[in-house]
């Protein structure tokens, strides 16, 4: 226990708190039970290590583990804590639960046995939310991260740092809005740079080798979290690469097209399965769509614009671009459906085009509760708005 408590200080010495992740405000700390979902690389575990500083500092109540420490192949979660619980220890703070097969089980036996305990827990994306909630119960809140916005990217980058805008709010007035935010820096140079490698906060640790980095974080994804989490052997993990730069090299892709499956040796229920394990990882969106919108007509998307750029190199599709932004930073606050002809259905209510300002908006243009968020565009004209003010709203 002693040498896990030495890393526990070492680790949270070095966090620093300047800026924090938008979920750190949304959490309720005093819940006894919290579970954190996300891909790698977005900061779960320094929101972990925040907190710890933040609420503890060099206390001795709450203890960090990472349960992919090779300790826990010979060793149990609940012999390991059982002196810090016994010491009185009160805040048990678990990272990458994923990696540790019985973690549901103990961790509930845990909250059991110690009723001062209060544990907080990150799993990976892959982790199915709805199952640990019905497995654990015993009141456990669960949250997802998502990727950096464009509003975390410039208060990161100490350019604006504003409160998040709803988006009933900002549809209410985005004309007004875009003009305020216009009026405080150049957006369209800082827009383009998050737009590269905005998403992750990794990136300030080494600029230079971010893209390297991201292919690393994707590899470790496939490699690592996959095949535990969906059991799936080497040649089954080998496959979903393979699918995966196929959908890279075509985005936005219809669904398996019939010349993708040949090319790829895989028939359509085996590649519809492993679309599904890459949309867990949030490696690549697949969008919902409406009920009348056939298989062969939807689209599948990069995750964020990082990936793209990183994966697929094209920066200069604006349409593609710009649908893949809106997709990644809308989704984290409202529910979307993609119609037949392309259009966003945003929460049942609201109805946007998305992409080029090349395209023909005039269909929408006097519509009730239609939009188009457009990239490249300067400021608002009509129901047009700039894509880059979405990314305010988490």
């Amino acid at each position: 226990m002693n040498s896990f408590q030495l890393n526990h200080h070492e680790l949270i010495r070095g966090v620093n708190c300047t800026f924090r992740r938008y979920l750190y405000q949304q959490i309720d700390w005093n819940d006894r039970l919290i579970g954190i979902f996300g891909q790698r690389g977005i900061g779960k575990t320094t929101l972990l290590l925040q907190r710890i500083k933040s609420a503890f500092d060099n206390s001795n109540s709450a203890l960090y583990l990472s349960l992919d420490h090779l300790w826990f192949q010979r060793n149990t979660l609940l012999d390991t804590v059982k002196e810090f619980c016994a010491d009185g220890g009160t805040h048990l703070f678990l990272d990458n639960v994923h990696a540790y097969p019985e973690w549901m089980v103990e961790v509930g036996q845990l909250f059991d046995q110690n009723p001062s305990l209060h544990i907080l827990f990150t799993a990976s994306s892959f982790q199915s939310m709805e199952l640990v909630k019905e497995e654990i119960k015993r009141g456990i809140k669960c949250y997802h991260m998502n990727t950096m916005s464009f509003r975390e990217f410039l208060a990161y980058e100490s350019i604006l740092d504003v409160p998040p805008v709803s988006l009933d709010d900002l549809l209410a007035n985005y004309a007004e809005f875009v003009k305020k935010i216009n009026a405080q820096f150049n957006v369209v140079p800082a827009f383009r740079n998050y737009l590269e490698h905005g998403c992750y906060p990794f990136y300030w640790q080494d600029p230079e080798t971010f893209f390297f980095r991201l292919a690393d974080v994707v590899r470790e994804t496939l490699d690592v979290d996959m095949p535990f989490l969906r059991t799936l052997y080497p040649a089954g993990v080998s496959k979903i690469k393979r699918l995966l730069m196929s959908i890279v090299g075509r985005v936005p892709t219809r669904m398996m097209p019939a010349d993708m499956l040949k090319e790829l040796d895989m028939h359509y229920k085996q590649a519809k399965e492993y679309i599904s394990c890459l949309k867990d990882s949030e490696i690549i969106r697949y969008p919902n769509y409406t009920a009348k919108v056939m298989p062969v007509r939807q689209k599948t998307f990069i995750g964020n614009t990082n990936l793209l750029v990183a994966l697929f190199g094209d920066k200069d599709n604006r349409r593609n671009m710009g649908e893949t932004f809106f997709h990644d930073q809308i989704s984290s606050v409202a529910t979307l459906e993609v119609q037949e002809n392309d259009d966003i259905i945003v929460n049942d209510k609201y109805t946007f085009m998305v992409g080029d300002p090349l395209r023909d908006y005039e269909r929408i243009k006097y519509m009730e509760n239609h939009f188009a968020a457009v990239y490249g565009l300067p400021k608002c004209s009509y129901n047009r708005i700039p894509i880059w003010a979405f990314g305010f709203c988490y």
